[in-house]
């Protein structure tokens, strides 16, 4: 059987066409053929295809060679088109190859016609696939131009432009052929020629690099742009690189930032940002004693303005304290607001107490002056609390409380002022034997868990709980968190408290399982626990013992928490996300919030801080920090979880917004393990807020 060949004759004579059939057969072809022999076959034939050659005689009684070949090339089809004659002399047959015929033939010498359809054939799939190479080079080109971000095309030796998109060349201001005359380190600021050279070396080895920098325009001004960069082997080596202007996205990144560590009312830092710097300080301290003071203000009867003047008057007030304020501290010196009505000052430059005292008296006079409110004079007074380090502490969290302490007793007594004193703190001698019975608490299960929903805002399906310790006394009665949580994490019994709180967790999730409730389970982690390289490993024993699978489980930490010794914090949650453990930022919005450090986490979701939710309804700038920690923890590929939902309308203002989940009293508070497991049986449509 020979190779398949569809043949179009243009023939006038039978027995000449069956020639030309019968030599192609003896050279082992196989053809199937039409024979024409007029303008109108011709014209069929073309339509009815396809073909693989055409056989033309070059004079027909009523046709002829150039006409038909007229007709293909007019069908834009590209045939191999071979004449065969027995009268074509050596001038015609030039002129029939001019005008684009592919060879001919004489008819006393048919030996030539299998090489020339051979040779014709293999030519012409060539000219087909040079075509649509070069029609999908067309259309890759139009889509690389088309394309949002600039890609560049550069000599790995050089560092020179070799090609590249309108993109590219319209981001920076040049022409086309005026990027392409240049090199890398003319349009990238921090690329010269042995960083290059890294660069490059660097490619060789991974063959695909991801960084982000900045690009210099012809005017000198710069932009921040993500570089991906691929190293191409083809004819000779390449490197490809793809340049995203992300410009919006540091621009939102930094609103979110500056939104998280900063008062939206003042413009002052916030609490979060306060500690940070309070943190940093004892830590740059190392221990050497060098004094500094914490200030916590309060303003005295503001409730009763917000009331009679309303929040608006209230909001202002709150704004020219803090100008005051500010315009007052010493260099280097924090002014901050906390929240509400208070207001703090960290003094990190202190030579000796007198600084304390100049301090007050500095914000004193400040707030002396009336308040000009809608031309309605308001006297503003304050009290004030001082806590030093190393004398009243040298922890954050406690010069924190135990300037809160003084402050209080300033407001009682009505004294402008007042330092801290141990002996006018009444919370330490009963906080030092609650310790103690905690300690035994831990070991007799005087402890219970209750369990707060999170609900989907798709769905209405509760998908998960969190897990809240209580402390049931058995003299005292219930014993709320916020009395036993941070002295336990102070006195190191945050360790067997937490070891306790995950096992019961994972205990009561196998319950849930089992019976059908598939939830997963969180377990909020303290600083001391990230630092407690024994973590992973009693977790893992844990898991295996109760027969929990790893993603049934989630640990809830702050952004403070991590950041108090990154390193090794980063260490043991590397090794709980191994065994499939998953992690949810706790209070997101009121820590460091970085979104760069955020990345390198292993975490699944953030929780995004109450005091953003409860007020975003009404508060445009809430509403403006939970949209864009949304949408920024999506373009992460993170989930978002919303707590303090209180009411319908916090949940429909969460719904159109895209948030994923929803923790609150508007669905439930935390319940006992019995009353949840009731909730959990309603319709969802039909709970009771509990």
């Amino acid at each position: 059987m020979g190779k398949p060949l569809r043949v179009l004759i243009v023939e006038d004579s039978e027995d000449d066409a069956a020639l030309l059939v019968r030599e192609l057969r003896w050279n082992n072809y196989d053809p199937t053929f039409k024979r024409v022999e007029t303008a109108q076959g011709m014209s069929a034939a073309l339509a009815r295809g396809p073909w693989d050659v055409i056989i033309c005689d070059y004079n027909l009684p009523h046709f002829s060679a150039p006409v038909a070949l007229m007709m293909v090339q007019q069908s834009g089809l590209d045939l191999p088109f071979v004449i065969v004659s027995g009268s074509i002399g050596e001038d015609v047959a030039v002129a029939a190859m001019k005008s684009g015929a592919h060879d001919y033939v004489m008819k006393g010498n048919l030996k030539r016609l299998v090489p020339a359809v051979e040779r014709e054939i293999r030519e012409a799939t060539v000219r087909r696939e040079r075509k649509r190479a070069e029609e999908a080079l067309k259309l890759f080109r139009t889509l690389i131009d088309r394309s949002n971000d600039a890609i560049e095309v550069v000599d790995p030796e050089t560092g020179r432009f070799l090609d590249c998109n309108e993109k590219a060349w319209q981001d920076i201001g040049y022409s086309r052929e005026e990027l392409l005359s240049l090199r890398v380190s003319d349009i990238d600021p921090t690329i010269d020629p042995p960083s290059f050279s890294k660069v490059i070396e660097d490619l060789r080895k991974s063959g695909f690099l991801i960084s982000e920098g900045y690009h210099r325009r012809k005017d000198g001004s710069t932009f921040p742009v993500e570089v991906n960069i691929k190293y191409v082997r083809l004819d000779r080596d390449y490197v490809v690189a793809v340049v995203r202007d992300i410009t919006e996205r540091r621009q939102a990144e930094e609103v979110v930032q500056r939104m998280s560590h900063y008062d939206t009312l003042t413009g002052l830092p916030n609490r979060a940002t306060l500690y940070n710097h309070l943190l940093n300080a004892i830590r740059t301290d190392a221990g050497k004693g060098k004094p500094l003071a914490l200030l916590l203000m309060d303003l005295d009867r503001f409730k009763e303005i917000n009331d009679t003047l309303g929040h608006d008057r209230g909001d202002e007030i709150l704004r020219q304290v803090g100008r005051r304020v500010q315009e007052v501290v010493f260099d280097r010196d924090i002014a901050a607001r906390p929240g509400g009505d208070e207001f703090s000052v960290l003094l990190l430059n202190m030579s000796h107490s007198k600084d304390i005292d100049v301090a007050v008296d500095k914000i004193l006079k400040a707030l002396d002056p009336p308040f000009l409110i809608e031309n309605l004079p308001i006297r503003i007074e304050a009290s004030i609390g001082i806590a030093l380090y190393p004398d009243h502490g040298q922890a954050a969290e406690i010069l924190f409380r135990r300037a809160d302490i003084a402050m209080h007793i300033s407001k009682r007594v009505g004294s402008s002022y007042v330092m801290y004193d141990p002996a006018q703190d009444k919370h330490s001698p009963q906080r030092l034997a609650l310790m103690g019975e905690l300690h035994d608490a831990i070991e007799h299960e005087e402890l219970v868990l209750f369990y707060q929903p999170k609900v989907s805002l798709k769905t209405r399906q509760t998908i998960g709980v969190e897990a809240l310790v209580r402390w049931k006394h058995p003299s005292r009665g219930m014993i709320p968190p916020d009395q036993f949580i941070l002295p336990a994490e102070q006195t190191g019994l945050i360790h067997p408290m937490t070891r306790w709180i995950t096992a019961e967790g994972m205990r009561q999730c196998k319950v849930w399982h089992e019976a059908g409730t598939a939830l997963t389970v969180s377990v909020n982690l303290s600083a001391r626990n990230l630092l407690d390289p024994k973590l992973p490993g009693q977790v893992a024993e844990q898991l295996k013992s109760a027969g929990v699978a790893p993603d049934w489980m989630t640990f809830e930490i702050t952004e403070s928490a991590v950041m108090a010794d990154p390193a090794h914090a980063l260490d043991v949650l590397m090794r709980l996300h191994e065994m499939g453990i998953r992690f949810s930022i706790d209070d997101f919005g009121t820590g460091y919030s970085s979104l760069a450090y955020l990345k390198k986490l292993p975490v699944d979701s953030i929780k995004i801080d109450k005091s953003f939710v409860i007020n975003m309804v009404g508060n445009q700038n809430d509403e403006v920090i939970v949209r864009s920690t949304i949408d920024l923890a999506h373009n992460l590929g993170l989930k978002v979880v919303a707590e303090g939902v209180e009411n319908q309308d916090i949940w429909d203002r969460l719904a159109s917004l895209g948030c994923d989940e929803a923790q609150g009293y508007h669905m439930a508070r935390p319940l006992p393990t019995d009353e949840l497991t009731r909730w959990l049986g309603e319709p969802p449509m039909e709970r009771t807020v509990t």
